[in-house]
Protein backbone atom coordinates (compact mmCIF):
# COMPACT_ATOMS: atom_id res chain seq x y z
CA UNK A 1 0.00 0.00 0.00
CA UNK A 2 1.55 3.28 -1.13
CA UNK A 3 0.52 6.81 -0.21
CA UNK A 4 0.06 9.33 -2.99
CA UNK A 5 -1.16 12.92 -2.96
CA UNK A 6 -2.50 15.29 -5.58
CA UNK A 7 -2.38 19.08 -5.40
CA UNK A 8 -3.80 21.39 -8.00
CA UNK A 9 -4.18 25.13 -8.35
CA UNK A 10 -7.81 26.10 -8.04
CA UNK A 11 -7.13 29.75 -8.92
CA UNK A 12 -4.67 31.39 -11.26
CA UNK A 13 -1.36 32.06 -9.50
CA UNK A 14 -2.26 29.96 -6.45
CA UNK A 15 0.70 28.51 -4.57
CA UNK A 16 0.60 24.80 -3.83
CA UNK A 17 3.03 25.03 -0.90
CA UNK A 18 0.38 24.69 1.84
CA UNK A 19 -1.17 21.65 0.16
CA UNK A 20 2.24 20.01 -0.30
CA UNK A 21 3.18 20.78 3.32
CA UNK A 22 -0.02 19.17 4.62
CA UNK A 23 0.67 16.06 2.49
CA UNK A 24 4.19 15.80 3.91
CA UNK A 25 2.78 16.07 7.46
CA UNK A 26 0.36 13.27 6.57
CA UNK A 27 3.36 11.10 5.65
CA UNK A 28 3.20 11.15 1.87
CA UNK A 29 6.72 10.83 0.40
CA UNK A 30 7.75 13.88 -1.67
CA UNK A 31 8.25 11.75 -4.81
CA UNK A 32 4.61 10.56 -4.50
CA UNK A 33 3.10 14.06 -4.55
CA UNK A 34 1.66 14.93 -7.97
CA UNK A 35 1.00 18.61 -8.74
CA UNK A 36 -0.73 20.58 -11.47
CA UNK A 37 0.21 24.27 -11.22
CA UNK A 38 -2.09 25.56 -13.96
CA UNK A 39 -5.81 25.89 -13.33
CA UNK A 40 -6.67 24.00 -16.53
CA UNK A 41 -3.67 21.65 -16.80
CA UNK A 42 -4.23 18.12 -15.53
CA UNK A 43 -1.14 16.27 -16.86
CA UNK A 44 0.10 15.19 -13.44
CA UNK A 45 -3.38 13.95 -12.55
CA UNK A 46 -3.33 11.62 -15.57
CA UNK A 47 0.05 10.27 -14.47
CA UNK A 48 -1.32 9.75 -10.96
CA UNK A 49 -4.27 7.72 -12.26
CA UNK A 50 -1.81 5.49 -14.16
CA UNK A 51 0.22 5.00 -10.96
CA UNK A 52 -2.58 4.25 -8.47
CA UNK A 53 -3.12 0.56 -7.71
CA UNK A 54 -5.60 -1.39 -5.62
CA UNK A 55 -4.93 -0.78 -1.93
CA UNK A 56 -3.07 2.55 -2.44
CA UNK A 57 -4.31 5.72 -0.79
CA UNK A 58 -4.79 9.06 -2.49
CA UNK A 59 -4.62 12.09 -0.20
CA UNK A 60 -6.19 15.35 -1.38
CA UNK A 61 -6.64 18.62 0.49
CA UNK A 62 -10.14 19.32 -0.80
CA UNK A 63 -12.73 17.62 -3.00
CA UNK A 64 -12.26 20.37 -5.61
CA UNK A 65 -8.87 18.84 -6.45
CA UNK A 66 -10.71 16.05 -8.26
CA UNK A 67 -12.62 18.29 -10.66
CA UNK A 68 -14.83 21.25 -11.41
CA UNK A 69 -18.39 20.71 -10.28
CA UNK A 70 -20.13 17.92 -8.44
CA UNK A 71 -20.57 15.67 -11.47
CA UNK A 72 -16.87 15.71 -12.34
CA UNK A 73 -15.90 15.07 -8.71
CA UNK A 74 -18.33 12.12 -8.51
CA UNK A 75 -16.89 10.65 -11.73
CA UNK A 76 -13.32 10.91 -10.48
CA UNK A 77 -14.21 9.56 -7.02
CA UNK A 78 -15.87 6.57 -8.68
CA UNK A 79 -12.89 6.00 -10.96
CA UNK A 80 -10.35 6.10 -8.12
CA UNK A 81 -12.27 4.00 -5.58
CA UNK A 82 -13.88 1.70 -8.15
CA UNK A 83 -11.74 1.06 -11.22
CA UNK A 84 -8.41 1.82 -9.54
CA UNK A 85 -9.43 0.26 -6.21
CA UNK A 86 -7.59 2.92 -4.22
CA UNK A 87 -8.74 4.64 -1.05
CA UNK A 88 -9.25 8.42 -0.79
CA UNK A 89 -8.57 10.65 2.19
CA UNK A 90 -9.79 14.28 2.04
CA UNK A 91 -7.81 16.30 4.58
CA UNK A 92 -10.37 19.14 4.82
CA UNK A 93 -13.18 16.62 5.42
CA UNK A 94 -11.99 13.84 7.75
CA UNK A 95 -15.31 11.96 7.38
CA UNK A 96 -14.41 11.38 3.73
CA UNK A 97 -11.74 8.79 4.35
CA UNK A 98 -12.56 5.42 2.79
CA UNK A 99 -9.91 3.70 4.95
CA UNK A 100 -11.77 4.31 8.20
CA UNK A 101 -15.00 2.54 7.26
CA UNK A 102 -15.51 -1.14 7.90
CA UNK A 103 -17.14 -1.27 4.49
CA UNK A 104 -15.35 1.16 2.16
CA UNK A 105 -17.91 0.57 -0.62
CA UNK A 106 -20.63 2.06 1.60
CA UNK A 107 -18.68 5.31 2.07
CA UNK A 108 -17.72 5.48 -1.62
CA UNK A 109 -21.30 4.83 -2.69
CA UNK A 110 -22.66 7.44 -0.26
CA UNK A 111 -20.16 10.07 -1.46
CA UNK A 112 -20.95 9.38 -5.13
CA UNK A 113 -24.70 9.53 -4.51
CA UNK A 114 -24.36 12.76 -2.54
CA UNK A 115 -22.22 14.37 -5.24
CA UNK A 116 -24.62 13.26 -7.98
CA UNK A 117 -27.53 14.68 -5.97
CA UNK A 118 -25.71 18.02 -5.59
CA UNK A 119 -24.85 18.01 -9.30
CA UNK A 120 -28.49 17.42 -10.27
CA UNK A 121 -29.63 20.17 -7.88
CA UNK A 122 -27.09 22.62 -9.35
CA UNK A 123 -28.22 21.78 -12.89
CA UNK A 124 -31.88 22.31 -11.96
CA UNK A 125 -30.96 25.62 -10.34
CA UNK A 126 -29.15 26.73 -13.50
CA UNK A 127 -32.14 25.71 -15.64
CA UNK A 128 -34.55 27.60 -13.38
CA UNK A 129 -32.28 30.64 -13.44
CA UNK A 130 -32.08 30.56 -17.25
CA UNK A 131 -35.89 30.30 -17.49
CA UNK A 132 -36.27 33.22 -15.08
CA UNK A 133 -33.89 35.37 -17.09
CA UNK A 134 -35.70 34.50 -20.33
CA UNK A 135 -39.09 35.34 -18.80
CA UNK A 136 -37.75 38.65 -17.48
CA UNK A 137 -36.37 39.55 -20.92
CA UNK A 138 -39.75 38.80 -22.48
CA UNK A 139 -41.32 41.20 -19.94
CA UNK A 140 -38.86 43.86 -21.08
CA UNK A 141 -36.47 43.77 -18.13
CA UNK A 142 -33.06 45.08 -19.13
CA UNK A 143 -29.95 43.45 -17.68
CA UNK A 144 -26.56 45.02 -17.21
CA UNK A 145 -25.42 48.54 -16.70
CA UNK A 146 -27.73 51.28 -18.02
CA UNK A 147 -26.36 53.19 -21.01
CA UNK A 148 -24.34 56.34 -20.27
CA UNK A 149 -26.36 59.55 -20.50
CA UNK A 150 -24.34 62.48 -21.76
CA UNK A 151 -24.92 66.01 -20.57
CA UNK A 152 -25.98 68.68 -23.07
CA UNK A 153 -22.66 70.46 -22.46
CA UNK A 154 -20.65 67.35 -23.36
CA UNK A 155 -22.76 66.66 -26.45
CA UNK A 156 -22.33 70.29 -27.57
CA UNK A 157 -18.54 70.18 -27.05
CA UNK A 158 -18.28 66.82 -28.82
CA UNK A 159 -20.30 68.05 -31.82
CA UNK A 160 -18.23 71.23 -32.04
CA UNK A 161 -15.02 69.16 -31.93
CA UNK A 162 -16.29 66.72 -34.60
CA UNK A 163 -17.24 69.61 -36.90
CA UNK A 164 -13.79 71.21 -36.46
CA UNK A 165 -15.19 74.28 -34.73
CA UNK A 166 -12.95 73.73 -31.66
CA UNK A 167 -9.63 71.97 -31.10
CA UNK A 168 -9.01 68.92 -28.97
CA UNK A 169 -7.41 71.07 -26.29
CA UNK A 170 -10.46 73.33 -26.13
CA UNK A 171 -12.81 70.31 -26.02
CA UNK A 172 -10.83 68.85 -23.12
CA UNK A 173 -11.02 72.13 -21.20
CA UNK A 174 -14.77 72.37 -21.81
CA UNK A 175 -15.46 68.78 -20.73
CA UNK A 176 -12.79 68.43 -18.03
CA UNK A 177 -11.78 65.04 -19.42
CA UNK A 178 -8.54 63.34 -20.33
CA UNK A 179 -7.93 62.81 -24.03
CA UNK A 180 -8.33 59.02 -23.87
CA UNK A 181 -11.66 59.32 -22.02
CA UNK A 182 -12.86 61.97 -24.44
CA UNK A 183 -12.08 59.75 -27.45
CA UNK A 184 -13.73 56.77 -25.76
CA UNK A 185 -16.96 58.71 -25.28
CA UNK A 186 -16.79 60.22 -28.77
CA UNK A 187 -16.70 56.65 -30.17
CA UNK A 188 -19.60 55.65 -27.92
CA UNK A 189 -21.56 58.63 -29.19
CA UNK A 190 -20.79 57.67 -32.79
CA UNK A 191 -22.21 54.22 -32.09
CA UNK A 192 -25.29 55.84 -30.60
CA UNK A 193 -25.74 58.07 -33.65
CA UNK A 194 -25.38 61.34 -31.71
CA UNK A 195 -23.69 62.95 -34.70
CA UNK A 196 -26.39 62.39 -37.31
CA UNK A 197 -27.18 65.56 -39.16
Amino acid sequence: MAKYAYARALQKGQSLNKQIQSFSQFGVPKENIFTDEGVTSRGAYGELLQTLKRGDILVIKTLSALGEGYGAIATEWSRITGANGADICVLDMPALDTRTASDREVISSAVIQLLNFCDEKARKQSTLQAKGIQAAKQRGVKFGRPPKKYSDEFISAARRFKSGEITMKEALVLTGMKQSSFYYHIHKMEDGNYFKL
